[in-house]
């Protein structure tokens, strides 16, 4: 469509030649006012994703070797940073001053790390021509001149744990919005799915042919929905730079030029209610702790959410508040001993991480099991809980159904478990048989009747 008539010039800014453009019919017409201008680096967006490599590289750097991920929305002293794509807590980051650094998370940001870019002048380090260098544990660095930073392709990354649509003005794309986590394990169309946070019947996911979707869980995977992204390209849609559209609800799409799809740090979403540690087999005590676990509501061990074991109430994961997720004995709750461990300090939550888990001999050593992964479970598959707590409720009526209440073990109404109040033994919360949870009187159990109701069947 264009085209420079100059043979001589190195690159094409460097021409004094005009410009012609084509007509579409063979012809081609002067542009005197096209101007080709090298700009400066910080007008180029971030690459989604960047690679450090070029050389081998030996001890601890070596670990920083590979593949980055964009932190969508987080600066670092005024730039983007990157983080590894297998090792969470690895980071690629500007220092503030000189240099950019590949170096730990407690590090980020800092003048510290196991390699550096001394090049101040690039706003992210794969436009630099510059060579990095690799420290030797010694405080000295050694030159490495074929090892470089480069944008990767995106489509190689691993899919985000957790993504945020945001910015659409449809009153239908508006019931799109929020947060949407990654569904490990489950491809929909072969490719990655995230369902809602906020709606459990929302999803984003992949049409078969031409376009990403926000749909209805009864539409997953088909050519429908609310809002679309019209880029098969895309391995997953914040990898993309198309507008998305949204649907007015009479067969007509419109485009959604504020729409994003960003990536978010997987500490944004709220703690799974149930997950499942699983994938290979285990043996000796390790064993003891396969299988489903309940998020213990309203507590946390070390700054994140915990949870016990569905039929083992002793046996927990937690976060042991340096290092490591551990399956773990209630004696043991919180601190670095346990049976299991997942060595990754990054995620909130241990069904988020991409890393495999180690399990204990009992002689001191770890073994790697490749395929034993920790993943969001159904909580519909976890036995109902012994106990409830109804607070924070304002109306006179409903907050005579607050307080305790116990599960009646072996009884159900309308198929589904009941727990009755613990201060008022004639206050139950049962399912009404069609849409709702009702807080109710044992006159209306089971009724479409009470004070308090869950509209959630």
């Amino acid at each position: 469509w264009l085209q420079l008539l100059d043979s001589s010039a190195a690159t094409p800014n460097m021409s004094k030649i005009p410009w012609d453009s084509a007509d579409g019919n063979g012809k081609w017409s002067k542009q005197p006012n096209l101007k080709c201008l090298a700009v400066d680096n910080t007008e180029l967006p971030p690459p989604k994703a960047i690679i450090l490599d070029g050389e081998p590289v030996i001890g601890t750097a070596a670990n920083y070797i590979g593949l980055y991920r964009l932190a969508e929305g987080k600066l670092v002293n005024g730039r983007p940073c990157y983080r590894h794509a297998e090792r969470p807590t690895h980071w690629v980051a500007y220092n503030g001053t000189s240099a950019w650094n590949a170096q730990s998370e407690a590090s980020l940001g800092q003048s510290r790390g196991w390699m550096q870019l001394l090049d101040s002048s690039c706003h992210t380090p794969d436009v630099s021509l510059l060579s990095w260098e690799t420290a030797d544990g010694a405080g000295k660095w050694d030159k490495k001149p074929n090892l470089k930073c480069r944008e990767a392709d995106p489509s190689t990354m691993p899919p985000a744990s957790a993504l945020v649509l945001s910015g659409a003005t449809e009153a239908k794309a508006q019931d799109c919005l929020g947060l949407y986590r990654l569904i490990k394990g489950y491809e929909v169309n072969g490719r990655p799915c995230w369902r809602s946070v906020r709606r459990s019947d929302r999803w984003i996911a992949f049409n078969g042919e031409n376009a990403w979707n926000a749909q209805s869980e009864a539409s997953l995977g088909q050519k429908r929905g609310w809002l679309q992204l019209l880029d098969s390209s895309a391995a997953t849609p914040n990898m993309s730079k198309i507008p998305w559209d949204s649907a007015d609800g009479n067969g007509k799409w419109s485009k959604q030029p504020n729409l994003k799809c960003l990536a978010v740090d997987n500490t944004e979403l709220p703690p799974p209610k149930a997950i499942i540690l699983d994938g290979e087999p285990v043996i000796g005590t390790a064993a003891n702790y396969i299988g489903l676990y309940r998020l213990a509501e309203g507590k946390l061990v070390n700054g994140r959410p915990c949870y016990r074991h569905a039929e083992r109430p002793t046996h927990w994961v937690a976060y042991n508040g340096t290092s490591a997720w551990n399956a773990q004995s209630e004696a043991s709750l919180g601190q670095s001993r346990g049976w299991m461990q997942l060595l990754d300090s990054s995620c909130h939550t241990p069904d988020v991480s991409l890393l495999s888990w180690e399990t204990a001999d009992g002689a001191g050593k770890w073994d790697k099991k490749p395929n034993l992964k920790c993943r969001e479970a159904d909580p519909s598959t976890m036995p109902p809980a012994s106990a409830l707590v109804l607070s924070g409720a304002t109306e006179a009526k409903a907050q005579d159904c607050l307080g305790l209440y116990r599960l009646i073990k072996g009884y159900e109404v309308n198929g589904r478990p009941c727990w009755r109040s613990v201060r008022r033994s004639d206050r139950w919360i049962a399912f009404n048989g069609e849409n709702a949870w009702n807080a109710q009187s044992e006159a209306s159990l089971g009724q479409k009747r009470g004070w308090l109701q869950l509209l959630d069947s």
